[in-house]
């Protein structure tokens, strides 16, 4: 029963993180395209290259992330089957 727990949790999750990865890349690939001047400003202005694009990098994080948090539903369901699949396996 905790090999199938383990399993399904897995699956949602390697569900979720690909729907989520897919969201934060394009999130990245249209800030890069719509305003990539604020690169250039970043870069003029004596940042770093890693820092010049940490404000896309932290908007695509953003964008991928916090729709998954929202989804507390889910995670607490998973959560109830597993705590439920320990106690019949204990008992």
């Amino acid at each position: 029963m905790i090999l199938y727990y383990f399993i399904l949790v897995l699956a949602v999750v390697a569900w979720k993180g690909y729907y989520a990865f897919l969201r934060g890349l394009r999130s990245y690939r249209l800030d890069r395209q719509q305003h990539d001047s604020l690169r250039e400003y970043l870069l003029a202005n004596g940042a770093t290259p890693y820092q010049s694009l940490w404000p896309f990098y932290r908007h695509a994080l953003q964008r991928a992330f916090v729709p998954m948090a929202a989804q507390w539903r889910l995670w607490g369901a998973l959560l109830l089957i597993g705590v439920l699949s320990l106690l019949m396996r204990n008992c």
